[in-house]
């Protein structure tokens, strides 16, 4: 699911925004969730998982720019796009590392043409993943494979969706390595948010079935990083 959030302290704008965006991505049939902020503040200290964000640069308190580089402080990796009336804040956009800035009144092509090449970048990232070392030398892993990781007798096993891969390893170095792609939840487990079903009893229930128990020394970190996930 792509997740968007769209900021324009003016509620009217805001909804027009994102049922033109809503329009495009139906179209296109993918799916989706946006939501809508009309106060920076909020969107600032929300869970900051969207994949896109779409700001309006004339707020008031803070404004698009400001918002956009206390974003990027709080290691938001993102789609920024700029959507507003004042051009002269180009410079500001490249600064933040904004895919691209929108004139309002948006252009219904040139916001096709930006979200097409956001979505690119989206799938491009989707490809991401790790190297491992095996005895057979380096593999390359895909974290959209990755169901979950378990480490037993100093042995690493990846729960693939096609098989599991097994390698000698620490832990502490898979998890540095797969920051923030898969979660740790147990002493010996790292999931993949992305496959999780449900979550009771200290459990953990995957998409696969399997079931993975979560410790209560990462009960909070992991429930924390999950909800940032998982929501929206």
């Amino acid at each position: 699911m792509i997740r968007i959030a769209v900021c324009d302290d003016e509620s009217a704008m805001c909804r027009q925004l994102a049922q033109m965006v809503s329009a495009k991505l139906k179209k296109w049939e993918e799916e989706f969730a946006v939501t809508c902020y009309t106060n920076a503040a909020r969107l600032l200290f929300s869970p900051l998982n969207f994949d896109m964000v779409f700001l309006d640069i004339q707020m008031p308190g803070l404004n698009g720019v400001e918002l956009a580089k206390k974003l990027r402080e709080k290691e938001f990796n993102g789609i920024l796009i700029f959507v507003t009336v004042l051009t002269e804040y180009m410079l500001d956009a490249f600064e933040v590392e904004a895919m691209d800035y929108l004139c309002k009144p948006v252009d219904e092509a040139r916001l096709e043409q930006a979200l097409l090449r956001s979505m690119k970048h989206l799938r491009l990232k989707e490809e991401k993943g790790f190297f491992i070392r095996t005895m057979n030398g380096y593999r390359m892993v895909k974290f959209n494979e990755v169901y979950y990781c378990e480490v037993m007798n100093r042995k690493i096993y990846l729960h693939m969706r096609q098989d599991v891969i097994e390698y000698y390893g620490k832990m502490k170095d898979l998890e540095q390595q797969t920051l923030p792609y898969l979660i740790r939840c147990h002493r010996s487990f790292l999931i993949n948010p992305v496959y999780l079903q449900e979550y009771k009893g200290g459990q953990v229930t995957l998409k696969n079935g399997a079931r993975i128990p979560v410790s209560k020394s990462y009960h909070q970190i992991f429930m924390e990083r999950m909800l940032r996930s998982i929501h929206g």
